[in-house]
C-alpha cells in the first residue's frame, strides 16, 4: 500500500509540477501588478467641450428618423460635442452604432486625424501618434470581442501604448500597453486557455486541477501514514 502511494504521488507530482509552478508564478505576477497600470491611464477630454446653439441642431426626432435608415433599432441617442462640431450618436443592439452631423444629418465616420487626436488626449502628456490604421475585420487578439471597425493608434511613449478608437463613434474602446500584453499572456497560461484567453470551463484546466488535487491528496495520505507508523514505533511493547 505504501509503495503504491509513493509511486502514485511521485508520478502525479511530476505531471502536475509544471502547471503548479505556472499557477504560482503567474499568480505572483498578477498580485504584484497594479491593475490601473495594466489597463492604462486615461484622462477625460473635457477641454474639447464647447458651447453650441441647440436651436441650430437637428431635433432628436429627426436624428432618430435618419439613424433608423442605417440602424435597425435605435436604443439610445446621444448628443456629443467634438472638436469638429456637435454630433448625434445612435446606438442599437449588437454594437450597432452610427454618428451623424448634428447640423446637417450627414453620416460622420471618424477620420484618421480625429482618431489620433482622441488617442493622444486619452493619455497623460498627449504623446505623439506614431501610426494609425483602420481595422475592419480579423482584429488581433489584444482587441478580441470589441466592436469593429476601429482605429488602432500607436503612441510614442515608453509603455508601448496602443489606443483603439471606435471608427463610428470616436469612443475609446480599448487601451493596450506592454504590461497589459504580458498580463494577458500570463493569464492565458494561468487559465490554460491559450487561444480565447477567457474560459475557465474547459477540459484541460479541469484535468490539470484534478491532477494537482490528487498530488496534494496523495502527499497528505503519505504524511498521515508516516505519522501513524512513527506512533506505532514509539508505543511501548506489552510484557
Amino acid at each position: 500500500m505504501n509503495r503504491f502511494l509513493y509511486a502514485a504521488h511521485r508520478w502525479l507530482a511530476a505531471v502536475a509540477l509544471s502547471q503548479l509552478a505556472i499557477w504560482t508564478l503567474t499568480g505572483l505576477f498578477f498580485a504584484s501588478c497594479s491593475i490601473e497600470s495594466v489597463r492604462g491611464e486615461h484622462l477625460d477630454a473635457d477641454r474639447w467641450l464647447e458651447p453650441e446653439d441647440s436651436a441650430a441642431l437637428l431635433a432628436p426626432s429627426t436624428a432618430l428618423a435618419v439613424a433608423a435608415a442605417a440602424v435597425a433599432r435605435v436604443d439610445t441617442l446621444e448628443l456629443r460635442r467634438t472638436p469638429e462640431g456637435p454630433v448625434w450618436i445612435a446606438r442599437g443592439p449588437h454594437h450597432a452604432a452610427l454618428r451623424l452631423d448634428a447640423r446637417s444629418g450627414a453620416v460622420r465616420p471618424v477620420t484618421r486625424l480625429e482618431a489620433e487626436n482622441v488617442a493622444r488626449a486619452d493619455q497623460r502628456g498627449a504623446p505623439l501618434a506614431l501610426e494609425a490604421s483602420l481595422v475592419e475585420r480579423d482584429a488581433p487578439i489584444e482587441y478580441r470581442d470589441h466592436p469593429l471597425p476601429a482605429w488602432r493608434v500607436r503612441l510614442a511613449d515608453a509603455r508601448g501604448t496602443v489606443i483603439w478608437v471606435d471608427a463610428r463613434t470616436a469612443d475609446v474602446t480599448a487601451r493596450r500597453n506592454d504590461l497589459w500584453r504580458w498580463y494577458d499572456f500570463f493569464w492565458s497560461l494561468h487559465i490554460m486557455d491559450y487561444r480565447g484567453r477567457e474560459s475557465f470551463n474547459h477540459p484541460l484546466l479541469i484535468v490539470a486541477a484534478a491532477l494537482a488535487a490528487l498530488a496534494v491528496a496523495s502527499g497528505a495520505a503519505l504524511w498521515i501514514v508516516r505519522i501513524l507508523r512513527r506512533a506505532r514505533r514509539g508505543r511501548p511493547s506489552r510484557a
